[in-house]
């Protein structure tokens, strides 16, 4: 008898709401990694802006309440150390990182372009010492240099309107979904919050 053919299965997603002036964001770009090679699921980044949805969920940054503040000064190194990636204080904390979100979503249509600007943003506002400030334009056309990309393009596509209408609907799509922070992620309709339920989204995905 021949055997009955069988359907390839879709394929899974999951989305990874973010943005780059969270430290936690950081955190889990780099267990993303092991959570596709696990489950061969794909990730989808989706650039937010945090501020936006902190005011529209009146949810306020772990920072401003002092003793939030020094555990996370204890607890980001140590999360780092668990993962094996270096992790600085980021002296422009919190930076605007509007131009770097902005310039993600510009990216939309050249991806392995997108992915390597994604992990250059990431590694230098937590990654370096004296982490990467956006707003000031030594800087990002230091880190541009650095990384090969074209300063130009980056700076066009972090102020271009059309980049600016995709952020605020990513935005907008994540409040309307429950984010209220970053890290986010998504399995279909269900919402996981924080570097640390990773493994959560993986037993999600069936891994």
């Amino acid at each position: 008898m021949r055997p009955k053919s069988r359907e390839a299965p879709l394929p899974r997603t999951f989305e990874f709401f973010f943005d780059y002036v969270s430290p936690t964001a950081y955190l889990a770009h780099f267990v993303v990694p092991g959570v596709v090679e696990r489950t061969d699921a794909e990730a989808i980044y989706r650039p937010m802006f945090q501020g936006g949805v902190m005011q529209a969920t009146g949810n306020k940054p772990p920072g401003t309440v002092p003793a939030k503040a020094a555990y996370l000064g204890q607890d980001l190194p140590r999360c780092a150390a668990h993962i094996g990636v270096p992790y600085h204080l980021n002296p422009a904390f919190p930076a605007n990182t509007l131009i770097l979100t902005r310039a993600t979503c510009g990216l939309d249509d050249q991806p392995e372009k997108r992915t390597r600007f994604i992990d250059a943003c990431f590694r230098h506002s937590y990654g370096v010492e004296n982490g990467l400030d956006p707003t000031d334009p030594q800087q990002l056309a230091a880190m541009c240099a650095a990384e090969n990309f074209d300063i130009e393009e980056i700076v066009a596509l972090g102020t271009a309107q059309e980049n600016k209408d995709k952020l605020r609907a990513n935005t907008e799509e994540a409040v309307k979904r429950g984010v209220f922070g970053a890290p986010a992620f998504f399995v279909g309709d269900e919402l996981f919050f924080g570097h640390d339920r990773l493994d959560y989204v993986e037993r999600a995905l069936g891994g």
